[in-house]
Protein backbone atom coordinates (compact mmCIF):
# COMPACT_ATOMS: atom_id res chain seq x y z
CA UNK A 1 0.00 0.00 0.00
CA UNK A 2 1.15 3.68 -0.64
CA UNK A 3 1.74 5.04 2.35
CA UNK A 4 0.56 8.54 1.14
CA UNK A 5 -2.92 7.41 2.26
CA UNK A 6 -2.07 5.41 5.40
CA UNK A 7 -2.08 8.46 7.81
CA UNK A 8 -3.85 10.18 10.28
CA UNK A 9 -2.71 13.69 8.34
CA UNK A 10 -3.68 12.94 5.54
CA UNK A 11 -7.24 10.91 6.17
CA UNK A 12 -8.31 13.98 8.70
CA UNK A 13 -11.73 14.67 10.11
CA UNK A 14 -12.48 16.66 6.87
CA UNK A 15 -11.60 13.91 4.42
CA UNK A 16 -13.84 11.31 6.24
CA UNK A 17 -16.82 13.36 6.13
CA UNK A 18 -16.23 13.69 1.75
CA UNK A 19 -15.68 9.51 2.35
CA UNK A 20 -19.37 9.37 4.10
CA UNK A 21 -20.65 11.55 1.61
CA UNK A 22 -19.05 9.33 -1.28
CA UNK A 23 -20.33 5.85 0.76
CA UNK A 24 -24.16 7.03 1.30
CA UNK A 25 -24.57 9.20 -2.29
CA UNK A 26 -23.31 5.94 -3.91
CA UNK A 27 -25.58 3.75 -1.44
CA UNK A 28 -28.60 5.64 -1.92
CA UNK A 29 -29.69 4.16 -5.58
CA UNK A 30 -29.54 0.57 -3.90
CA UNK A 31 -26.75 -0.74 -6.09
CA UNK A 32 -25.58 -4.62 -6.55
CA UNK A 33 -22.11 -3.01 -8.26
CA UNK A 34 -19.85 0.10 -7.47
CA UNK A 35 -16.83 1.04 -9.23
CA UNK A 36 -14.50 3.23 -7.24
CA UNK A 37 -12.11 4.90 -9.56
CA UNK A 38 -8.73 6.11 -7.10
CA UNK A 39 -8.72 3.25 -4.36
CA UNK A 40 -6.69 5.79 -2.34
CA UNK A 41 -6.46 4.60 1.43
CA UNK A 42 -9.39 2.18 1.01
CA UNK A 43 -11.53 3.21 3.46
CA UNK A 44 -14.71 3.72 0.69
CA UNK A 45 -14.58 0.81 -0.24
CA UNK A 46 -14.05 -0.81 2.71
CA UNK A 47 -16.72 0.66 4.25
CA UNK A 48 -19.26 -0.52 1.57
CA UNK A 49 -18.49 -3.89 1.88
CA UNK A 50 -18.64 -4.12 5.87
CA UNK A 51 -22.57 -1.58 5.12
CA UNK A 52 -23.97 -4.13 2.64
CA UNK A 53 -23.05 -7.26 3.97
CA UNK A 54 -20.85 -8.32 1.09
CA UNK A 55 -24.56 -8.28 -1.01
CA UNK A 56 -22.15 -4.75 -3.25
CA UNK A 57 -20.09 -6.00 -5.29
CA UNK A 58 -17.23 -3.24 -5.36
CA UNK A 59 -14.37 -3.22 -7.87
CA UNK A 60 -11.69 -0.97 -7.22
CA UNK A 61 -9.52 0.36 -10.66
CA UNK A 62 -6.23 2.21 -10.06
CA UNK A 63 -3.55 3.92 -11.82
CA UNK A 64 -1.15 3.52 -9.19
CA UNK A 65 -0.48 0.09 -8.47
CA UNK A 66 0.78 0.52 -5.00
CA UNK A 67 -2.58 1.01 -3.81
CA UNK A 68 -3.34 -2.37 -4.78
CA UNK A 69 -6.43 -1.68 -7.25
CA UNK A 70 -8.83 -4.89 -8.22
CA UNK A 71 -7.84 -3.75 -11.71
CA UNK A 72 -5.22 -1.64 -13.09
CA UNK A 73 -6.52 1.12 -15.49
CA UNK A 74 -6.79 4.50 -16.30
CA UNK A 75 -9.59 7.09 -16.38
CA UNK A 76 -9.68 7.85 -19.73
CA UNK A 77 -10.14 4.18 -21.28
CA UNK A 78 -12.02 1.78 -18.63
CA UNK A 79 -11.92 -2.14 -19.39
CA UNK A 80 -15.15 -2.90 -18.50
CA UNK A 81 -18.42 -2.97 -20.89
CA UNK A 82 -21.64 -0.50 -21.20
CA UNK A 83 -23.08 -1.06 -17.92
CA UNK A 84 -21.27 -2.56 -16.31
CA UNK A 85 -21.52 -1.05 -12.55
CA UNK A 86 -24.77 0.20 -11.11
CA UNK A 87 -22.69 3.48 -10.00
CA UNK A 88 -19.18 4.62 -9.86
CA UNK A 89 -17.67 6.97 -7.71
CA UNK A 90 -14.40 9.33 -8.57
CA UNK A 91 -13.50 11.65 -5.88
CA UNK A 92 -10.75 13.60 -6.03
CA UNK A 93 -9.27 11.76 -9.28
CA UNK A 94 -10.23 13.64 -12.58
CA UNK A 95 -7.94 17.00 -11.60
CA UNK A 96 -5.12 14.71 -12.20
CA UNK A 97 -5.83 14.72 -16.14
CA UNK A 98 -5.75 18.13 -18.55
CA UNK A 99 -9.06 19.83 -18.85
CA UNK A 100 -9.32 18.88 -22.21
CA UNK A 101 -9.38 15.73 -21.38
CA UNK A 102 -11.81 15.83 -18.70
CA UNK A 103 -14.95 15.57 -20.89
CA UNK A 104 -13.23 11.79 -22.27
CA UNK A 105 -12.89 11.03 -18.70
CA UNK A 106 -16.39 11.89 -17.80
CA UNK A 107 -17.66 10.08 -21.09
CA UNK A 108 -16.25 6.78 -19.44
CA UNK A 109 -18.41 7.19 -16.46
CA UNK A 110 -20.87 7.76 -17.99
CA UNK A 111 -20.34 4.47 -20.34
CA UNK A 112 -19.83 2.04 -17.37
CA UNK A 113 -22.31 3.43 -14.62
CA UNK A 114 -26.15 2.89 -15.45
CA UNK A 115 -27.65 4.56 -12.23
CA UNK A 116 -25.19 7.27 -10.52
CA UNK A 117 -21.84 8.53 -10.85
CA UNK A 118 -20.54 10.25 -7.49
CA UNK A 119 -17.73 12.61 -8.41
CA UNK A 120 -15.96 15.24 -6.34
CA UNK A 121 -13.32 18.16 -7.48
CA UNK A 122 -10.76 20.11 -5.85
CA UNK A 123 -12.51 23.91 -5.97
CA UNK A 124 -9.86 25.67 -4.45
CA UNK A 125 -10.21 29.50 -2.64
CA UNK A 126 -10.64 31.50 0.32
CA UNK A 127 -13.81 31.18 1.92
CA UNK A 128 -15.67 32.62 4.85
CA UNK A 129 -18.08 30.23 6.82
CA UNK A 130 -20.47 30.06 9.55
CA UNK A 131 -22.51 27.63 11.04
CA UNK A 132 -25.41 27.98 13.43
CA UNK A 133 -27.57 26.06 14.63
CA UNK A 134 -32.06 26.76 14.75
CA UNK A 135 -34.82 25.30 16.60
CA UNK A 136 -36.99 23.36 14.49
CA UNK A 137 -34.36 23.85 11.71
CA UNK A 138 -31.13 22.16 13.35
CA UNK A 139 -27.93 22.87 12.19
CA UNK A 140 -26.77 25.38 8.88
CA UNK A 141 -23.65 25.86 7.34
CA UNK A 142 -23.25 29.05 5.26
CA UNK A 143 -20.37 29.29 2.87
CA UNK A 144 -19.18 32.63 1.44
CA UNK A 145 -16.34 33.47 -1.46
CA UNK A 146 -13.30 34.96 0.03
CA UNK A 147 -12.74 37.58 -2.95
CA UNK A 148 -8.96 37.18 -2.91
CA UNK A 149 -8.90 33.53 -3.91
CA UNK A 150 -6.15 33.02 -6.29
CA UNK A 151 -6.86 32.25 -9.99
CA UNK A 152 -4.04 29.88 -10.63
CA UNK A 153 -3.64 26.59 -9.59
CA UNK A 154 -0.63 25.92 -7.54
CA UNK A 155 -0.34 22.01 -6.89
CA UNK A 156 2.30 20.19 -8.32
CA UNK A 157 0.01 17.09 -8.87
CA UNK A 158 -2.99 19.03 -9.94
CA UNK A 159 -3.48 20.17 -13.85
CA UNK A 160 -6.04 21.96 -13.04
CA UNK A 161 -8.41 23.14 -10.13
CA UNK A 162 -12.39 24.72 -9.76
CA UNK A 163 -11.27 28.59 -9.72
CA UNK A 164 -7.80 28.04 -10.50
CA UNK A 165 -7.04 27.34 -13.97
CA UNK A 166 -10.77 26.32 -15.16
CA UNK A 167 -13.92 28.10 -13.74
CA UNK A 168 -17.09 26.05 -12.12
CA UNK A 169 -19.11 27.36 -15.41
CA UNK A 170 -16.62 25.56 -17.75
CA UNK A 171 -16.54 22.39 -15.26
CA UNK A 172 -20.88 22.51 -15.23
CA UNK A 173 -20.67 22.38 -19.02
CA UNK A 174 -18.45 19.49 -19.88
CA UNK A 175 -20.83 17.56 -17.01
CA UNK A 176 -23.81 18.94 -18.78
CA UNK A 177 -23.12 16.78 -22.17
CA UNK A 178 -22.96 13.48 -19.98
CA UNK A 179 -25.03 13.76 -17.22
CA UNK A 180 -27.63 15.64 -15.31
CA UNK A 181 -26.79 17.48 -11.77
CA UNK A 182 -29.10 15.72 -9.78
CA UNK A 183 -27.09 17.38 -6.39
CA UNK A 184 -24.10 19.90 -5.93
CA UNK A 185 -22.52 20.79 -2.51
CA UNK A 186 -19.51 21.35 -1.09
CA UNK A 187 -18.07 18.95 2.19
CA UNK A 188 -19.00 22.01 4.77
CA UNK A 189 -15.84 20.40 6.80
CA UNK A 190 -13.19 20.84 3.82
CA UNK A 191 -14.84 23.84 1.86
CA UNK A 192 -12.26 22.56 -1.12
CA UNK A 193 -14.11 19.53 -2.26
CA UNK A 194 -16.91 20.31 -4.26
CA UNK A 195 -19.30 17.41 -5.23
CA UNK A 196 -21.68 16.47 -7.86
CA UNK A 197 -24.39 13.73 -7.81
CA UNK A 198 -25.15 12.97 -11.23
CA UNK A 199 -27.45 10.76 -13.53
CA UNK A 200 -26.97 9.89 -17.22
CA UNK A 201 -28.32 11.54 -19.36
CA UNK A 202 -31.35 9.04 -21.36
CA UNK A 203 -30.55 8.72 -25.45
Amino acid sequence: MDNTYLSLKYNSKSRWLSYWYQISKALEVSPASVLLVGKGSGITDNVIKQLSGGAVKIVTLDINYAVQPDVGGDVLQFPFKDGSFDAAICCQVLEHVPFNKFGAALGELSRVAKKRVVISLPHKRKHLKLSFHLPFIGEKTLIVKHPLTLKYCTSKNHCWEITRGVSRKQVVHEINKFFDIEQEFLNELNCNHRFFILKGKKV
